[in-house]
């Protein structure tokens, strides 16, 4: 078995494991998810206040259209107020001349309301559209930002599958079959090495009589881990 061959691909899987656990976690990802995250709530925002703008002009119309139809109603009663002669009659239309005035005044009152508010939602959009070209901009920065990380460590990744193909063609068809399987059961990590009395997979220091069984094994032969398994390149 090709040990220190094993060795080399089982580096190289770890600094690729490495680039693809940093580009899932790339600060400048969460700053990119961070300012279009302030964008979407902009956007939320002035959506609500241009709802309420919407609410408020279909009310004011609403009003001025109930207005006018109350004017013509009360100018017709006035007009035949002036031929009435009886007194029961001529006060039924007084009051009925004085309730269109007081819903022509809440009419009124309401449209004054609602084109307050219109006015201060419209204020508000306006104070919103200012903060726009700002939200853009870091969203088109941080997104830049992310792009020239993603290249930079799409680099990497470049070069160390080169380095991949590489030390796969220095092994042979059963010692890749052995080295994959062993990738599989431990996560990633199947080779290892000592550093002094320690396993580099598990982190835990062989005994003595340990090391030394594992120093006295075949050339051709990796000894395992005691504790974890794994194979170990001396």
């Amino acid at each position: 078995m090709n040990g220190p061959g094993l060795l080399a691909l089982q580096l190289v899987d770890i600094d690729l494991d490495h680039v693809a656990s940093q580009e899932r976690r790339l600060p400048e990802r969460a700053a990119l998810d961070a300012a279009q995250s302030a964008h979407r709530n902009w956007r939320a925002d002035r959506a609500r206040f241009a709802a309420v703008v919407d609410e408020a002009t279909a009310s004011i119309t609403r009003s001025e259209q109930e207005s006018a139809s109350i004017d013509v109603k009360r100018s017709r009663l006035e007009q035949q107020l002036k031929t009435i002669i009886a007194p029961r009659e001529a006060e039924a239309l007084m009051h009925e001349i004085d309730t269109l005035r007081a819903n022509r005044s809440a009419l009124d009152d309401a449209e004054l309301e609602a084109m307050e508010v219109q006015s201060e939602a419209e204020a508000s959009i306006l104070a919103l559209d200012e903060q726009e070209p700002a939200l853009v901009a870091a969203v088109t920065s941080a997104q830049a930002d992310l792009d020239a990380a993603l290249a930079a460590l799409a680099a990497t990744r470049e070069e160390l599958t080169a380095r991949r193909a590489a030390a796969i063609e220095a092994l042979d068809a059963a010692d890749v079959a052995t080295y994959d399987a062993l990738r599989a059961r431990f996560a990633g990590v199947g080779v290892v090495r000592l550093d002094g009395r320690r396993c580099t997979g598990c982190h835990l220091d062989l005994s003595a009589g340990e090391v030394d069984v594992v120093k006295s094994a075949p050339a051709d032969v990796l000894p395992e881990c005691p504790h974890c398994g794994r194979l170990i390149v001396r």
